[in-house]
């Protein structure tokens, strides 16, 4: 599993694209678009958050495989990125 700090990162950024959301509260095994609602637009600027902030691109190709703040994670760690 995907180490606290690399979920907090993750939490800070969703944050960001979706201030609505209390992200803290999110569950890291919650899926982000259909437990805890996050639109399409949203969900894409996550991903541009996460690219601009930790230098991991997500092609879109790969957003299934980064529907929960752990698999997100786990995905970004795997490509060099959350130190």
């Amino acid at each position: 599993m995907s180490a606290p700090a690399s979920i907090d990162r993750l939490r800070k950024i969703l944050e960001a694209v979706a201030p609505d959301l209390d992200a803290s509260t999110i569950g890291v095994d919650q899926d982000l678009r259909n437990d805890i609602g996050l639109d399409s637009m949203d969900f894409l600027n996550f991903m541009i958050g996460i690219s601009k902030q930790l230098g991991v691109a997500i092609p879109e190709a790969d957003y299934g495989k980064v529907t929960t703040l752990a698999k997100c994670a786990l995905y970004v760690e795997q490509r060099g990125g959350i130190g």
